[in-house]
């Protein structure tokens, strides 16, 4: 009986660590995970410079306000802007003086009340009649 001693070769597909299907499922998740993290922090850091623009617009009319303020308060002692200020806006008047005041009418929107008057299906004109009769049944009793 002759023994067979061969050498065993290499198999070249079988052996491999990466072309085991458990390591390339194990990089697909790797991967998806990555990019969804990648997507949130996306969003976050969009989010927040929203917020960090919002604040720059609060911080500049902030700072506008301040500066009406400050000039204000240097213009205390000026009898003209002492005087300007008591006419405008506390609507006082110096003796002698005649005052004309303006009255204007509340102008109602005429395209709302036609628009109500046309369409018959609108809820909010339902829910209008039925809150006044309700309010009317009230003051009734």
């Amino acid at each position: 009986m002759i023994a067979n001693f061969k050498k065993k070769q290499k198999s070249n597909t079988s052996d491999s660590f990466f072309s085991s299907p458990f390591v390339k499922i194990f990089f697909i998740i790797i991967i998806g995970f990555l990019i969804f993290a990648d997507i949130k922090v996306y969003k976050e850091r969009k989010k927040l410079n929203l917020q960090i623009e919002s604040l720059k617009e609060k911080i500049q009319s902030i700072q506008k306000k301040n500066d009406t303020l400050e000039q204000g308060i240097a213009k205390a002692d000026d009898k003209d802007y002492i005087e300007k200020i008591a006419r405008e806006e506390l609507d006082l008047q110096i003796e002698n003086e005649k005052v004309v005041t303006f009255v204007t009418p509340e102008v109602k929107q005429k395209e709302e009340i036609n628009n109500s008057n046309t369409n018959f299906f609108n809820f909010k004109i339902w829910l209008g009649w039925i809150g006044n009769g309700w309010q009317w049944i009230m003051d009734k009793f």
